[in-house]
Parts: C-alpha cells; sequence; structure tokens
C-alpha cells in the first residue's frame, strides 16, 4: 500500500469505528425506550447486538498504521524526496 491508501484506509477504519458507537448509541437508547425491546419484530430480537471489538480494533489499527505512514514521510526543508522508498 502506498502513503495515500494508508491514509483512506485510517479514515474508513475511523468511520468504522465512529458509525459502531452510533449504532451503539442507538441500540441502547431503543433498549431502554422500549419495554417490549426483546420480543418478536423489535430491535433487540432483529437488530445485531453492538460490538466493541469492531471499535476498539480499527483504533488500534488506526493507530498503528498511523506510525507507520508518518514514518514513511521525508518532506522536509533539506529534502525535496515526499516519501521514503
Amino acid at each position: 500500500m502506498n502513503v495515500k491508501e494508508q491514509i483512506d484506509y485510517m479514515i474508513q477504519s475511523l468511520q468504522l469505528a465512529k458509525s459502531e458507537i452510533e449504532y451503539a448509541e442507538k441500540y441502547f437508547d431503543a433498549k431502554k425506550k422500549d419495554k417490549d425491546f426483546y420480543q418478536w419484530n423489535h430491535m433487540g430480537y432483529n437488530g445485531r447486538h453492538p460490538n466493541g471489538t469492531i471499535i476498539r480494533e480499527s483504533l488500534k489499527m488506526v493507530g498503528r498504521l498511523a506510525n507507520v505512514t508518518a514514518s514513511k514521510v521525508t518532506l522536509s526543508p533539506y529534502s525535496e524526496e515526499l516519501f521514503k522508498d
């Protein structure tokens, strides 16, 4: 993967984590409001349970990849080369 692809991957990973957090908030809000949450044709019965592992692992991957990507950038006032080979 080149640096641009790595940055796009990190953005998508952050969007995935954010959407999972939004789904979890919606899920637990519906759970508080609906007394028949786990009954047939309600969110607890038909919907999936929010997954914290998706959030944690997406954020961890962004952290690991950000460090690797940052080390590839070599542009400075003394170097006209943008990335390491």
